[in-house]
């Protein structure tokens, strides 16, 4: 069976400030970033964005709750899960979400929302929560090329 990989990098701005809640004693904040991309096309310069639901538990939640908001300029790693429900009106729906394993807080202060008064916001944090990739040998000579 082939190993799979299920890992995303993402740099955006908060669009909200995290909403915060405890799930059986764990912490858990879900929060949306905007990602822009500026592109030219037949001369033209065009920009898009895209916005990206995420979720991040346990200390993690924690520190966002306390130093992020929005507007703030993000950098978060995670994977990409898929939830899916079935609508009052039985219809399937799905929706796909970040779950964040890693975020740094980028910028200085006075750069979007946060509620905490930080003088080193380029700190990386990391939540805690297993990758699922830890039986991943860690060597480059690992690497089959």
């Amino acid at each position: 069976m082939a190993n799979d990989l299920n890992k995303v990098l993402l740099i955006g701005r908060m669009t909200r400030d995290p909403e915060f809640k405890s799930v059986n004693g764990s912490s858990v904040v879900n929060f949306s970033i905007a990602n822009n991309r500026v592109y030219v096309t037949n001369g033209e310069k065009k920009e898009e964005t895209h916005y990206f639901d995420c979720v991040a538990w346990g200390r993690l939640a924690d520190i966002l709750k306390q130093y992020a908001g929005k507007g703030k300029q993000v950098a978060i790693e995670g994977r990409l899960q898929q939830q899916s429900w079935e609508t009052p009106e039985g219809k399937k729906a799905s929706k796909i979400r970040v779950y964040v394993e890693t975020a740094q807080l980028l910028g200085g202060q006075g750069q979007g929302g946060g509620s905490g008064d930080r003088s080193d916001s380029s700190n990386s944090y990391d939540s805690g929560i297993s990758s699922g990739y830890d039986d991943y040998p860690a060597g480059d000579d690992d690497i089959p090329f």
